[in-house]
């Protein structure tokens, strides 16, 4: 099975201050073991970009460039492939868009979420739960780091 590993799973994976960096850390380790097929996506990296390098006074890590590159290219590629856009996938987007009625910054969540279905990923790793969760009918799972370290 293949998961997509959303933007706060990949920040608390790398940012071992974070409070639940231990947390992700075992989920992440949990679906490695498991030989899972581990994805994110071109979006989601970009949103990480964008926490890691943002002032902490304005809620982000505030690091630099040369440092958020290392933590891709150490701490995220190796467990996971980058998904960038494909030809189907604005159609699945659009459709998902009108079809959940979707406004404002959510439209950012149904955009994974067409990637996630256009390339049968079914399975989404994510602390934000609860905006994933109206596409359960497109058949997707949403996963917390809790429900993997309950499992082991």
């Amino acid at each position: 099975m293949a998961y997509l590993l959303d933007t706060g799973i990949l920040l608390r994976f790398v940012d071992a201050k974070d409070s639940l960096h231990a947390t992700v850390q075992q989920a992440v380790e949990h679906l490695v073991s498991r030989q899972e097929e581990l994805f994110t996506s071109a979006q989601n990296v970009g949103e990480f970009w964008n926490v890691a390098t943002r002032p902490v006074a304005n809620n982000g890590l505030g690091l630099p460039g040369s440092e958020v590159i290392q933590l891709l290219e150490r701490g995220i590629e190796p467990v996971c492939g980058i998904m960038c856009d494909h030809g189907s996938m604005y159609a699945e987007y659009k459709r998902l868009l009108n079809s959940y009625s979707i406004v404002g910054k959510h439209v950012h969540d149904a955009r994974l979420v067409a990637m996630m279905l256009t390339r049968q990923i079914d399975k989404i790793l994510t602390l934000n739960e609860r905006d994933f969760r109206r596409y359960q009918p497109e058949g997707i799972t949403v996963v917390s780091p809790d429900m993997l370290i309950a499992e082991e």
